[in-house]
């Protein structure tokens, strides 16, 4: 049974590149539903082959996608934040960052308030669903 939802995960590197396989290995999505950002898009060839969507453009992604996994680089996540963060909209989107050192407060930071923002800290065994994975957030209600 495949998920509606459908995924951006801007920054096509080796933990965003993990994640994907993790996805579909889980069987809880379809290629098709996961849409992967890289600068050099060519470098994600097997991907496109294997039916995901492949894409230099993050917008185009982000707007597609009720998910958002941000797995870039820490040096790039200002700048790829500056240019989403006016396509988000905190009613159907999620962010999820992967980011290492970059904090929910950071994050957000950049975007607007009410943009819900989690931490996950996997590792690349992710891809084969063996990963130790942390996740952080915010308590939205400041209860519990």
């Amino acid at each position: 049974m495949f998920s509606h939802q459908n995924i951006a995960i801007l920054g096509g590197g080796n933990i965003g590149l993990s994640i994907a396989k993790g996805l579909i290995k889980s069987n809880f999505y379809d290629p098709k539903n996961i849409c992967i950002t890289r600068r050099n898009v060519e470098l994600l060839d097997e991907y496109k082959n294997s039916g995901f969507c492949v894409t230099s453009n993050n917008i185009e992604a982000v707007e597609k996608s009720e998910i958002l996994i941000i797995a870039v680089q820490p040096q790039q996540l200002n700048d790829i934040l500056l240019e989403i963060s006016g396509s988000i909209d905190p009613k159907k989107q999620i962010v999820i960052s992967v980011v290492s050192g970059a904090s929910i407060k950071a994050i957000k930071s950049h975007l607007a308030n009410n943009i819900e923002v989690v931490r996950v800290m996997p590792n690349t065994a992710i891809a084969i669903q063996e990963s130790m994975t942390c996740i952080s957030a915010e308590n939205k209600s400041g209860e519990g």
